[in-house]
């Protein structure tokens, strides 16, 4: 053994180092020595003491000739992991159906979070584990859909029951929103990696699924995007509680590709026995994997196949071995954070290796009821407890849990609308790729009755005069950019409403034809110049063309509210346009003669305006309930509409965001009264300076300067208006999450949806 190993395995053993230099001692901290000593040997030391993991043997496994020279650790608080699968499995079961499938668990060789993320912080390692168990379950169902042919392509086969494409997408916006508001609560810095992250799979994998593949290199570039792994780096990143920098990221690229190699081909590997016996069944498909890629391109059986598989990975993992080294003695010393950073990718290697051998997910002879909640006590029977102290506490932790991932042995779960991505059916995942790529026919309407109708000049043909010009300043506000908050406001709703999605549908309908007309009427009205960003559609086809458009939409507002199978839908909708109309009035005739409301003016105003398509949403929603839940969503919803146009005022003088979509403090362009304006004109001093600069503006007719807008802005923060306003905002958010409370409460049913839609308004 060398000088260097042995002083290695001394310090191993001590807490602290005393040391005596000219007749004085000092005591030093082992972490901070083997941290100096880790320096002096250009490697990082190999610390088996960790709060989070221990080493475990890894030639006690047969790895099938995997991660040779790689070390193995699993996660000390693996309890946590399982109580995360377990939730997962509950609430999946709760809002979406029957859970037979298996995920993470893995009693014999250990829980697969616990096994490829042995540094994730312990009072995160449940919601991460939350993640992954959803991210199984959703491939799976996904799975089964493909594979069964007797059921309708609409729907999916789930075993004991049928679970409509309603049921699904529901129960699935439920858990992603869960997941979403977890995430961002616990750590935003680290959740927008994995969004990111996320949009770029979807986008990648959708688009390859049914490509050709003609070499292993090829496959890898799409297999190592389509697997997870990258996402999987995201999460890793997120439960370790860190971040990389541009720099670092750029500096890394290289290194990490050869272990994302390695786990894609592993995973390959070890799934491939159930793919493949999936692919003998009737209206089974052949598998996107190596091994049967390998199978066609070298004409060889699957045994020859995977050990070429096999040898390919192994290839992989000693070149991440070898990057990893150049690394470090390239960028010597490297801090703390990235050689934890490369340990923490190894980890996964070996860790997804070990699991993958046994796991019952991939090996239906080590299955169990995946329900049952039986992991704890299965794993103790396997194996002898780990090495952690008897006073160590071992208490759950309870931190917010967090984020999502699709990590197994194939697509990805690109259902994620939250996460930047248009929503894709149930049902046209259960129909398979073929329906994906296929094309809408449009059929002719035109008569074919043999009348030469060009030449009969007594009736005009309608056809002949299209919609195009009527419809097309409509088509161009619902193309731009959108968050889409009021359709999962509509979703969140009907978790308590429960119509059906027809039903759903047309009012939908309604609500979406009134918004897009109100869009259109408003920026002419406040002349304004921008729609998210882009130049308002009076802009791009002229005011009296847009006000006709406009006009129609609220026409077949009301055409469409006639569809709507509830007594009164007309009425209700002419109701509630009535009074969004004397709301705008009322904004309109203060702004032209610069008359400022009192701030309950303001609010009856806001409540009939901008409160008005809410209310109109929540009485066509809330037709069959009891009086009580009608009253308290009538109350929500007007709080919700309040918390809507105060939140917009805000932002118009305060965020960059709107800035750059809208200009700068557009609303003192316009000579809005806006909530903060409103407040300042009625409680300071001397108001005599902004009162002039607001007349100036409907004198000169041509906006406000750069200066006097600034001029106003600081006379706004100095009188504590803008402060007023967010002080206002957080009370009236206050009010929302009581109401939900009530509601989820007298409902008995938890709205993650509308929770995570309130939070992603948080100013």
């Amino acid at each position: 053994m060398s000088k260097y190993k042995v002083l290695e395995n001394y310090l191993y053993e001590q807490d602290c180092l005393t040391i005596q230099f000219e007749h004085i001692y000092y005591t030093i901290r082992i972490d901070t020595l083997l941290l100096f000593y880790s320096c002096l040997l250009q490697r990082p030391v190999n610390m088996e003491r960790d709060d989070t993991s221990v080493l475990v043997d890894i030639s006690q496994y047969d790895t099938q000739g995997f991660c040779p020279g790689y070390q193995l650790r699993r996660h000390q608080y693996e309890t946590l992991a399982n109580a995360g699968c377990q939730e997962a499995r509950q609430d999946w079961i709760r809002y979406i159906g029957p859970a037979a499938e298996f995920g993470n668990c893995n009693p014999i060789n250990g829980n697969f979070t616990a096994n490829v993320l042995p540094f994730c912080k312990p009072e995160r390692l449940k919601l991460v584990a939350y993640v992954l168990e959803y991210a199984f379950l959703h491939d799976s169902v996904v799975e089964l859909a493909s594979h069964d042919t007797t059921k309708d392509g609409d729907d999916f086969s789930l075993g004991e029951r049928e679970i409509t494409e309603e049921t699904v997408k529901s129960g699935r916006k439920q858990i992603q929103a869960k997941m979403m508001l977890q995430l961002t609560s616990m750590d935003r810095v680290c959740a927008e990696r994995v969004l990111d992250v996320w949009k770029t799979m979807l986008s990648t994998t959708r688009t390859d699924k049914t490509k050709d593949f003609s070499t292993l290199d090829d496959y890898l570039d799409f297999r190592i995007v389509d697997t997870g792994a990258p996402f999987v780096e995201a999460i890793m990143l997120f439960g370790m509680g860190m971040t990389l920098t541009k720099e670092e990221d750029a500096k890394l690229a290289h290194v990490l590709r050869p272990c994302f190699a390695a786990l894609a081909l592993a995973n390959d590997y070890f799934s491939f026995d159930k793919e493949w016996e999936e692919a003998q069944q009737p209206g089974g498909s052949k598998p996107l994997n190596a091994v049967w890629l390998s199978m066609q391109w070298q004409s060889v059986d699957i045994a020859i196949a995977k050990t070429l598989v096999r040898e390919a990975a192994n290839r992989y993992e000693s070149q991440f071995v070898q990057f990893c080294d150049d690394f470090r003695k390239k960028n010597s010393p490297i801090s703390n954070k990235v050689d934890r950073y490369l340990q923490g990718m190894a980890c996964q290697v070996s860790g997804n290796v070990v699991w993958s051998l046994n796991c019952p997910r991939y090996h239906p002879n080590f299955r169990y009821d995946p329900n049952a909640g039986m992991e704890d006590v299965l794993t103790a029977r396997y194996r002898a407890p780990l090495p952690i102290s008897e006073e160590e506490d071992k208490e759950e932790y309870e931190g917010p849990p967090t984020a999502v991932l699709d990590r197994r042995h194939g697509s990805v779960d690109s259902t994620i609308s939250y996460f930047g991505e248009s929503d894709v059916s149930a049902s046209e995942y259960s129909r398979g790729s073929s329906s994906r790529n296929s094309s809408i026919s449009v059929v002719s309407v035109y008569s074919d009755d043999g009348e030469d109708e060009l030449t009969n000049p007594k009736l005009p043909r309608e056809e002949l005069l299209g919609m195009e010009y009527l419809n097309a300043p409509v088509e161009y506000i619902s193309s731009l950019p959108s968050k889409g908050v009021r359709s999962t406001f509509i979703d969140a709703l009907n978790l308590w409403a429960c119509l059906p999605e027809e039903l759903l549908s047309k009012i939908k309908g309604v609500v979406d034809q009134l918004h897009t007309a109100s869009l259109l009427f408003d920026d002419i009205e406040d002349g304004s110049e921008l729609r998210r960003g882009f130049p308002a559609a009076h802009g791009v086809f002229g005011t009296p063309q847009t006000i006709n458009a406009a006009s129609f939409a609220v026409v077949e507002a009301i055409s469409k509210a006639s569809e709507v199978p509830i007594p009164g839908a007309v009425g209700i909708t002419l109701e509630q346009l009535r009074d969004l109309h004397i709301g705008q009035s009322y904004d309109l005739h203060w702004t032209r003669h610069t008359l400022c409301p009192t701030e309950q003016e303001y609010m009856e105003m806001v409540h009939k305006k901008t409160g008005g398509l809410f209310r109109l949403l929540s009485r066509l929603m809330t037709t069959n309930m009891s009086d009580s839940m009608s009253i308290e969503i009538d109350r929500l919803v007007s709080q919700v509409g309040i918390y809507f146009q105060i939140r917009d005022d805000y932002q118009n003088l305060n965020s960059e965001e709107y800035t750059s979509q809208k200009g700068f403090c557009e609303d003192l362009d316009e000579g809005k009264l806006s909530f903060p304006l409103v407040h300042y004109l009625n409680t300071a001093k001397n108001t005599l300076q902004v009162r002039e600069i607001l007349k100036q503006r409907r004198t000169d007719g041509t906006g406000l300067s750069l200066p006097l807008k600034r001029l106003v802005l600081k006379r706004l923060k100095d009188s504590g208006g803008m402060e007023y306003t967010l002080d206002t905002l957080t009370r009236t958010r206050k009010h929302i999450d009581e109401s939900i409370g009530r509601l989820e409460r007298m409902t008995g049913k938890k709205n993650w949806v509308l929770r995570l839609c309130m939070e992603k308004l948080r100013v």
